[in-house]
């Protein structure tokens, strides 16, 4: 048995982190889901912030990431209430509502293979940055989830 020679000082460099995404619809996957309290100018709470992995196919070489924030509010019509109901149903939150619990686990939001619409906000503020801000306008669940080997390539 031939064992291969290898350079044990060899080892890989991930890839880069992107923050700076086009307009427009892609393939992304929800890799983390995150309860903060936050204190801004207008308001003080608690929201939840989701992190994307989004497939761009001009951008390969890089790990392309986008951030959303809602306010923890699972109020009918609050815009968490609705993301919820378009990735998971009404019916699996009325079901949750009715349970002995009375909740929701947000953390089933992790994992979740999806697509997102980039779109970019430029205001007066944002004149000292290169690149405009990045904000997920929408999220919606994909009709198939994807397989590992489909969201890798």
């Amino acid at each position: 048995m031939i064992i291969p020679k290898t350079n044990p000082l060899m080892v890989p460099i991930p890839k880069a982190p992107n923050f700076h995404i086009p307009e427009g619809k892609y393939l992304a996957k929800i890799t983390s889901v995150k309860k903060e309290f936050v204190e801004k100018l207008n308001c003080t709470g608690e929201v939840v912030k989701l992190l994307f992995e989004v497939q761009v196919s001009s951008l390969l070489k890089k790990l392309n990431i986008a951030r959303a924030e809602f306010r923890l509010d699972m109020t009918p019509g609050s815009e968490l209430h609705n993301l919820c109901c378009r990735i998971f149903g009404k019916q699996a939150l009325a079901e949750a509502a009715e349970s002995e619990v009375g909740s929701f686990d947000l953390k089933q939001l992790q994992g979740q293979d999806v697509e997102i619409e980039i779109d970019h906000i430029i205001t007066n503020r944002r004149d000292d940055y290169a690149y405009p801000l990045v904000k997920v306008r929408d999220i919606r669940k994909l009709e198939v989830q994807l397989t590992n080997k489909e969201s890798k390539s």
